[in-house]
Order: structure tokens, then sequence, then C-alpha cells
């Protein structure tokens, strides 16, 4: 089924327990808009209201291959099934149509295996394993913030004694303030940034789901997160701060404001994000901040090869190379990979 046009899908997202905002039409809207991605949804539901489902993302790339995962840039998808039985239906369906339209592999990104049942004779096998963290924001926000790390709440508490000002909107200009940040964040850490449409578009089709927060100093921007409320579900989704002008690391504090504004507007629980087991520094900011650790484990059918061990040496020579590009030209690499990657 279409999950964009089609109204069901939206109905039977806002209503299941387990649903995440990477489920919901704006999400698939803004994945289409900037990448070419083709939505769907698999579900065997046949009657008015849909009762199970799982969305994906069609990628058609000559660099990459095409493939169906569930879904790109996006850090889970849990399935939305309830039974064992109803995983099995959809991925035997998976697998007839891997073979039927030649795609190399299918992903799914399951942020807990639990209601999925056995998966011995599905053909889905776990991929190595990375983590998710979440915490606990639905206590007194006195209790959250004995709960952080000394170092942090020093670091909050100096921005909020500093002339430093926070502000919070989805503007296009505030979209944009925000993308220069990222992107000389992503040079200091080897990695092309995202596309600027892609700002831009998940603003316009997530709406009052998405904030954009800047720390100023005078009208400079410094730091910057992005933040996504859905229901009672915040979610930190980038993060980026200047490299010399915020080295205090006073950007912390914007945290800190999500989690106060995303309270009084019903959040329970906060969302931190994948890290991977070979990035101990994000783990443990994750874990300054009071997230709790689980596995994450993707699936994939069919299986990948199995590779020596450490980074691929494409990988290696990007991370040596991207710092040293000028800024624009880091731009421009990251609007021509990112459709291929996901």
């Amino acid at each position: 089924m279409d999950p964009i046009g089609d109204p069901r899908w939206r109905e039977f997202v806002l209503r299941h327990p387990r649903s995440s905002v990477f489920h919901t039409p704006e999400w698939l809207e803004a994945l289409r808009r900037t990448y070419g991605f083709a939505p769907v949804a698999y579900t065997t539901s046949r009657v008015a209201s849909v009762s199970c489902g799982i969305p994906f993302c069609g990628v058609d790339s000559w660099l990459t291959g095409r493939r169906l995962v569930s879904l790109p840039f996006s850090d889970h998808c849990q399935p939305l099934v309830e039974s064992g039985v109803e995983c099995d239906e959809l991925l035997e369906a998976l697998r007839d149509d891997s073979h039927q339209h030649g795609w190399r592999y299918v992903q799914l990104r399951p942020l807990s295996l639990e209601p999925l049942g056995p998966l011995d004779r599905s053909g889905f096998v776990q991929e190595e394993a990375q983590y998710h963290y979440r915490l606990d924001i639905g206590p007194h926000l006195d209790e959250i913030f004995r709960g952080v790390k000394y170092d942090i709440r020093k670091d909050i508490r100096r921005a909020e004694r500093s002339a430093l000002r926070s502000v919070v909107g989805r503007e296009p200009r505030m979209v944009d303030a925000y993308f220069g940040l990222h992107v000389m964040t992503r040079s200091t850490q080897g990695v092309p940034p995202q596309p600027r449409s892609w700002f831009r578009n998940l603003a316009a089709c997530l709406g009052e789901m998405l904030d954009v927060h800047l720390l100023l100093q005078d009208d400079t921007p410094i730091a910057g997160l992005i933040t996504i409320l859905f229901r009672d579900q915040l979610t930190w989704k980038y993060s980026a701060s200047h490299p010399v002008k915020d080295r205090a690391g006073m950007g912390k504090s914007l945290m800190w404001t999500s989690i106060r504004r995303a309270k009084d507007r019903g959040a329970v629980t906060l969302d931190m994000g994948r890290c991977d087991p070979d990035n101990a520094g994000l783990a443990q900011f994750k874990e300054r901040w009071g997230g709790m650790q689980a596995p994450l484990r993707y699936l994939r059918f069919p299986p990948l090869a199995r590779s020596p061990a450490g980074a691929p040496w494409p990988s290696r020579a990007a991370r040596s190379l991207v710092p040293r590009l000028p800024l624009p030209v880091l731009a421009a690499a990251g609007r021509l990979a990112y459709r291929h990657f996901g």
C-alpha cells in the first residue's frame, strides 16, 4: 500500500503504541522529496482498517544497487506486527519480491526483536549489533537534572549565566543557519553532510513536530540542535556546533532546553538515537546524560558476506580527505552522495 497517499496508514500509525515519527507519512514524504526514494508499506490487512505493517523505501542507485530498506536515514523502524505469524507472512512476501525484483537485499531496522517471533525459517539474519540510547524524561525536571553528570550540568549552568541566547523555530533562515553549523561539524568528523534540502524538507513536512534550536553569540549561531516530538516521544536527531566559537561546549544547554520544552508539551521519553560500537566517545556522551543502552540489531535478507575486520579502505580514505575539503565542496559532495546510501 502507499503509506503517503492512503489515509489508512496515517490512522494506523497514530493509534499504534509502538509507532514512531519514522513511521509517519510526513517522514516518508521528506525522504521521497529529498532523495527520490519510493515509499511502500507491506501489510496483511485487506480491509478498511490496517492492523499491521512495515514501511519501506525503495532505493534505486546505479552506484550501490537496488534494495528495499525500512527505513533509510532512520535510526530504527519497528515492524508494527502483533505476532510471529504476522511477521512470518510479511517476511515471506518480502523474500519473494526480493527475488522477483532483483533487489540486492532487504533490510529491517527493528528497535526490538521481541514481538517478531523466531526468525529461523525467515531467511533474514541479524546484522552486527549497534546500540540505542533512551532516557526516561517522565520524572520531575530536578530529578532528571540530578541524573546528568556534573560536567554537563556545569556547562549548562555556565551557558545560562552567559550572554548567549537560545532561540527555537523552524523557519527557512533557521534551517539554513543550522545547516552551516552542520557542514562544519561533519567536516571535523570526516563525514560529508546531508544536503540542505533534507533539512528544509524535514521542516516543511514535519511542521510543528520539528524544532530547530540555535545558540547565539550576539546574532551568530555557535551551536544547533534538531529535535522531533511525536506524541510523547522526543528525538534528538541532529546536533552541530562551531568548532572554534563553541569550543567550551555551551551547546549542551540546547539539549537541556529541548527536554524542558518537550516536557511542557507532554513528552515522557527521549530517543537519543543509535551509536556504533566503535564510537566510544558518543556512547559516553549519551551515558553522561543518563541514557540507557540497549542492543540494536538490524535484519537483512540475504545475509551480508563477511568482510575483514576494520573499516574498509574507502571509509578510511574518506575520513582522511573530508576535513581537507573546502566547506562548499564538502556540501556538494553530500548532495551527490547521500541519495546512493541510507
